[in-house]
């Protein structure tokens, strides 16, 4: 058996050719080709419905090649749009840019003051005006009165005491679409400084209920048992009723008056 070794500076030489190849190829990417690498696709998945150069112009990136885009700028900047919940950028080699946006759910609309009418604001769950304005389907959600609201910006937030209520209504949706779907109103009744109760009008029954700010469907249901059994002629009409506690009070019209 013949062993035969290489000597140390062949191998050395070896080495140094090698790297030096390697560093040649790094100076011409960064220097040749990388520039180069224009950013030709941008693909969007999304159900937000936005025009090409809308996105474009939200996106700021129309000078920037493949190469010199930053995915996490991107994200923080496409996340500042109020419509826009959450933001995910992937670069795919060689020249696009895939976009994952989710848009913000509405769940409530609010009545803010408008210089001559009161202007229908939409909240998501966490309490941000995603719409401003008067648009179609702006009161197919529950509508949140009572409370004195002056005319928001895009993004703004409700009171931080009155997100609770937001939320509720989103883990509602979630939880129990159809549920959700019955709830006409929930009027703010102003209770000290910060407090407040919970008057909830229902879409097929006429009689307002009291009900604990934690909208749960459990209790949402056990709601409309009640005023399945209110709506009886052979109870008379009532005027209004409390379910706060899990006790069930109610007053006939004429003793509300």
């Amino acid at each position: 058996m013949i062993l035969r070794r290489m000597p140390s500076r062949n191998l050395a030489a070896i080495v140094v050719i090698l790297a030096s190849g390697v560093l040649l190829v790094q100076i011409l990417w960064y220097t040749v080709a990388s520039p180069r690498l224009a950013l030709r696709t941008i693909i969007l998945d999304s159900d937000l419905d936005l025009a090409d150069s809308q996105l474009i112009g939200m996106l700021g990136i129309e000078s920037a090649t493949w190469t010199s885009i930053d995915e996490e700028v991107i994200e923080s900047r496409l996340e500042s749009y109020p419509v826009i919940r959450k933001a995910k950028a992937v670069k795919v080699f060689p020249d696009s840019l895939r976009l994952f946006l989710y848009r913000r759910k509405p769940v409530a609309t609010v009545l803010a003051a408008g210089n001559s009418h009161p202007i229908p604001v939409v909240f998501d769950g966490e309490g941000y005006a995603v719409s401003l304005g008067a648009k179609g389907g702006d009161f197919a959600f529950p509508v949140i009165s009572g409370a004195s609201f002056s005319e928001p910006t895009l993004g703004d937030r409700l009171p931080e005491n009155l997100r609770p209520i937001t939320r509720s209504l989103a883990r509602l949706r979630d939880d129990d679409p159809q549920l959700y779907s019955m709830i006409s109103e929930l009027e703010i009744l102003p209770r000290g400084r910060e407090g407040y109760e919970i008057k909830m009008y229902m879409n097929h029954v006429p009689i307002p209920i009291l009900v604990d700010n934690d909208l749960g469907a459990d209790s949402l249901r056990s709601a409309l048992l009640v005023l399945d059994v209110l709506s009886d002629d052979r109870i008379g009409p009532v005027g209004e009723a409390d379910l706060r506690g899990g006790h069930v009070v109610f007053h006939r019209k004429e003793e509300s008056s």
